[in-house]
């Protein structure tokens, strides 16, 4: 005897598929909840790495800016170093100098005058002094002149000395007494040639 079915089968079967679509939805739902925590971990793991590596360079930038500061300091040290030692090189260096140009001005004064002040500035001399005459004040540049230690001798200024009468019973004045006043400019010479002449060379030096 045949067996026949009654019941709603159709509905039956549409529940069935309703429950496998809710099913299937809330896995694909649940699935696609995982995907986006890993994929937000994973992109968050490359932001922490990438700021850690920023913060890595910005302090490296501050320490080599810290030690570039360091180096410029030390450089502005040893230039004042350098400038110290130039200094004392060339005071070293004039102190030999002065003594032979006194040394050349004593060799270079003729008789019958004698100076009494000695200024320098730069590389230009003043020389005061007295002399019998005119005639020995150039007799001195003559002598400048002709000396590797000296250049542009000049006779700025002669005074003849005032002429006192003698008086009886009183005694003699000194011929230096009737000296004139002079003052004579003259400016160093050329310390190449100076020093390319072996002699001079050898003095400066010691």
């Amino acid at each position: 005897m045949a067996k026949i079915n009654l019941l709603p089968w159709r509905e039956e079967r549409r529940e069935q598929r309703k429950k496998e679509f809710v099913a299937v939805s809330a896995g694909v739902a649940v699935l696609g909840l995982v995907l986006s925590a890993l994929v937000w971990m994973f992109f968050n793991q490359q932001l922490d790495e990438q700021n850690q590596a920023n913060q890595s360079v910005v302090a490296a930038n501050q320490q080599l800016d810290q030690e570039l500061k360091a180096l410029d300091g030390l450089q502005a040290r040893r230039d004042e170093i350098i400038e110290r030692m130039k200094l004392i090189q060339d005071l070293q260096g004039v102190r030999p100098v002065i003594v032979h140009v006194f040394d050349e001005v004593s060799k270079l004064t003729p008789e019958a005058m004698y100076l009494t002040g000695f200024s320098r500035t730069g590389d230009k001399f003043a020389i005061t002094g007295k002399a019998q005459d005119p005639n020995v004040v150039s007799d001195f540049l003559r002598n400048l002149g002709s000396s590797p230690w000296f250049r542009n001798a000049f006779m700025s200024s002669f005074v003849a000395a005032e002429v006192k009468p003698q008086q009886q019973g009183a005694v003699a004045p000194r011929a230096e007494d009737n000296y004139g006043t002079f003052l004579v400019t003259v400016d160093l010479g050329d310390m190449s040639t100076i020093l390319a002449a072996p002699e001079n060379k050898a003095e400066v030096a010691q």
